[in-house]
């Protein structure tokens, strides 16, 4: 089962579909969790467990995300040079400013989490990845990006 520990419902079905899509590429049965277990059997350990055992899962694979933070970036600009030449004695000088013409500075949201792997046989974590992108409006390329990197490294560890 793959679950997706977010408050963002759109992001959470994104991100569990394209991990179970590149599960399923790879030979590996998985279900998404958003469509087995309702935000009301999180609530206590013994629902959760029970609903697991019913679904059959023998393994987890969460993922969970600190708060996005802002940062400010800066494209290249282009200005351009406008002022006087000026001629003091021997001196030539130049009075003036820039003036930008192009570029400016953008805030990015960045995001930064884990991937981790959970099996039934143990209650301890087997494995973890951390993961970390920027957020734009197109959440659906990032988690198919979150889901090809963690998949990917669990083949080459060996995990299934």
């Amino acid at each position: 089962m793959v679950v997706a520990k977010t408050s963002d419902g759109l992001a959470q079905r994104q991100l569990e579909d394209a991990t179970v899509q590149q599960l399923k590429e790879n030979g590996i049965s998985a279900i998404p969790a958003y469509a087995h277990i309702k935000k009301t059997d999180y609530a206590l350990e013994e629902t959760l467990r029970k609903k697991v055992d019913e679904l059959e899962v023998d393994a987890l694979l969460a993922y969970t995300f600190d708060h996005p933070k802002s940062a400010y970036k800066s494209s290249p600009s282009v200005d351009a040079r406008v002022g006087v030449p000026v001629k003091m004695g021997i001196f030539r000088g130049f009075l003036g400013t820039s003036v930008p013409l192009a570029g400016e500075t953008k805030n990015v949201d960045k995001i930064s989490g884990k991937a981790t792997w959970y099996t039934c046989t143990s209650d301890e974590m087997q494995w973890s990845q951390s993961l970390s992108g920027k957020l734009n409006k197109d959440t659906q390329k990032l988690a198919e990006d979150f889901a090809q990197k963690t998949i990917k490294s669990m083949v080459k560890h060996n995990l299934f």
